[in-house]
């Protein structure tokens, strides 16, 4: 196999989120057989910040997979849609704090790592 000097797609993913870029995370994420589900919500994340008519759609997906892998209660479920809903609003912090408690409930450490993050990124953002 022949890796370029960008290295793997995975690599160029993490690069991609880590420096802002959707339109390249997207395309790179697509090239993947399988994106973690911590690296989704970094995406989904980002697409709100820099695409935010990309934002539900992916946030719908981040949901369903959520639900399919980490097979909440009902109520948590519906916790995690209402949170991913508040994101783009006024309820940002709340529901940043609500999703990353259900993260650290459900032993999903890298979404809750990625959350944690995040929030304290915006909290170093004047304004």
């Amino acid at each position: 196999m022949f890796v370029t000097a960008q290295g793997s797609p995975y690599a160029r993913l993490k690069r991609a989120i880590a420096r802002g870029n959707p339109t390249i995370a997207m395309a790179t994420a697509a090239e993947l057989p399988r994106v973690p589900l911590e690296d989704a919500l970094a995406l989904c994340l980002l697409l709100l910040e820099r695409d935010p008519g990309r934002y539900e759609a992916a946030a719908v997906r981040w949901h369903s997979r959520f639900c399919r892998e980490v097979r909440p209660s009902l109520a948590d479920a519906q916790l995690a849609l209402a949170s991913l809903h508040a994101l783009p609003g006024t309820g940002v912090d709340a529901g940043a704090q609500c999703l990353l408690a259900l993260a650290e409930r459900a032993s999903q450490q890298g979404c809750a790592e990625v959350l944690a993050q995040w929030l304290e990124r915006r909290a170093r953002i004047p304004g």
